[in-house]
Parts: structure tokens; sequence; C-alpha cells
């Protein structure tokens, strides 16, 4: 039963989501730091909210080939970020990786992408905020139209 599992609640996984977000930010700060991590040698940024992202060239002997082989290929060259990301910074299942192709100004497709990769909650999303803060305030409404604390203070 879930309802003597406290680390199966919603409340307690999305704490778990907050400390791992916390560990998150605090491992790139101290890679950014380290002259001679990964972090730098892959040349990674972040944003305000941490979404990890650089750039990436496509060689362009590789333009001939169909659009899913290229990105095969991409994703191939960048394994090992993929192992430093996951395996030696762990962050294996918090990250979302997105590839983007920037297009010139006539519309065509460049050799640039921007590859990011973003934090992913488990539990924790705009919708749970929500049903939460209507879940309180609702409780909150309850408790002082019907008096209930009064109530509950008379008894004690």
């Amino acid at each position: 039963m879930a309802l003597f599992k406290p680390k199966t609640w919603g409340l307690f996984r999305v704490g778990n989501d907050i400390r791992n977000y916390a560990d998150f930010i605090k491992t790139i700060k101290t890679e950014k730091n380290n002259q001679n991590s990964k972090w730098n040698k892959w040349k990674l940024n972040h944003n305000a909210f941490y979404t990890i992202f650089f750039t990436m060239d496509v060689e362009e002997t590789e333009t001939q080939l169909p659009q899913k082989i290229m990105r095969l290929r991409m994703i191939e060259s960048l394994a090992p970020l993929h192992r430093y990301l996951d395996e030696e910074l762990g962050f294996a299942e918090c990250l979302t990786p997105e590839f983007n192709q920037f297009f010139d100004d006539e519309g065509n497709a460049t050799l640039t992408f921007l590859i990011t990769y973003r934090f992913s909650f488990n539990k924790l999303s705009l919708w749970w905020i929500v049903r939460w803060s209507l879940i309180v305030s609702t409780a909150i409404i309850l408790f002082t139209k019907l008096h209930i604390i009064q109530w509950i203070m008379g008894l004690i």
C-alpha cells in the first residue's frame, strides 16, 4: 500500500526533485570553476535556469547524408559527453537532450546545431503546483469559514 510508503508520496518525490536540482546546480558551478574539467573542455554553457547548451558544427561531407543518418552520427560523436554527464556527474536520469538546427536568413538549414540538456523533474510540474495550491487554499477557506480552528482550540 502506497499509504504506508512515504517515499512514494507526491510531496516526498517533489522534495527529491528539488534536492536533485540543487545538487545539479552545485555540480555545474563546481565543474565550471575547475579550469581542467571536461565541462570547460567541451565549452559547455548554461542559462539562468541551468539549461546546459553548446553549439556543434556538422562537417560539410555529412550534409550529403539523409537527415536521420546525419543526426545519428552527431549523437554518436557526443557519446563521450553523454558518458561524462551521465556517469561522471551523475545526471543519468535527470537530463533531456534537444537538438536544434540553425537556419540562415533565407530559411536554409545551416551546418550548426544548438544542443541543449534540460533538467527534467520527475514529479514537480506546473500542474502539481496549481493542484496543491487549490487544495491548500480550499482547506484554508473551509477552516476559516466553518470556524474549525476555533472549534479545535475550544476542545484543547
